[in-house]
């Protein structure tokens, strides 16, 4: 215990500590200090996902093959047409997922959502279907403006805040307007269309969360 401590540049009774403490969750700096003590990735060691073990090189070291896999924040479900109140969403750190890193934002913190019913089951170039996680890069970080072609997580809201839905839309513009398309086998999926500053007069507020980055289905198979 002493030696992982160590290797993963904390103090030497690190690890001691924490299993005195069985109750506490260590935090997610932690868990990656931990892993690198101990050969291992965050994925695995926080929720035995992604890969298990660092790989040996050429020259008898050992490969990081926790570099391609992060953890991100699972921010609930998106399910077009669902307005809640915003009592119902839980914006505080909670169940994370592995996730890959991705290559082209690195920066952006990623978020995942897990997706409910049919909005996009005729996503391409794949499917995003009941069940699913989406994972992306929070739409905040990455200093873009939406472009025709986008998979995005949008939030609408109603009555001052206090009714919310989360959804994944295909995002265009048409002139002055901004179109968030489902892209579904079900025909009582309707488009979201507001002006293209996003503000429309009938009281909705739309927000872009994520870009989607990632589409997986997460389940585990065993035989």
């Amino acid at each position: 215990m002493r030696a992982a401590s160590i290797d993963g540049g904390m103090g030497a009774t690190a690890i001691k500590d924490l299993m005195r403490r069985p109750n506490d969750s260590p935090s997610m700096e932690t868990v990656e200090k931990l892993a690198k003590g101990l050969n291992t990735t965050a994925a695995w060691l926080a929720y035995e996902a992604g890969p298990k073990t660092l790989r040996p090189t050429s020259s008898g070291g050992l490969a990081d093959a926790s570099r391609n896999f992060g953890l991100a924040r699972v921010d609930g479900s998106v399910s077009a047409g669902m307005f809640l109140a915003a009592s119902v969403f839980d914006d505080t750190p909670g169940e994370m997922i592995s996730a890959p890193r991705d290559p082209d934002y690195p920066f952006a913190a990623q978020l995942a959502f897990r997706v409910e019913g049919d909005s996009m089951d005729k996503a391409e170039p794949r499917p995003i279907r009941d069940g699913d996680f989406v994972i992306c890069c929070a739409w905040s970080d990455l200093g873009l403006e939406p472009a025709d072609g986008m998979i995005l997580v949008i939030q609408q809201t109603l009555d001052d805040g206090r009714l919310r839905e989360r959804s994944v839309k295909k995002f265009s513009l048409d002139g002055d307007r901004a179109i968030f398309a489902p892209m579904s086998s079900n025909p009582k999926h309707a488009p979201i269309i507001v002006p293209r500053d996003f503000n429309p007069e009938d009281g909705k507020q739309v927000t872009i969360l994520g870009l989607v980055r990632f589409v997986f289905d997460y389940q585990v198979i065993r035989w």
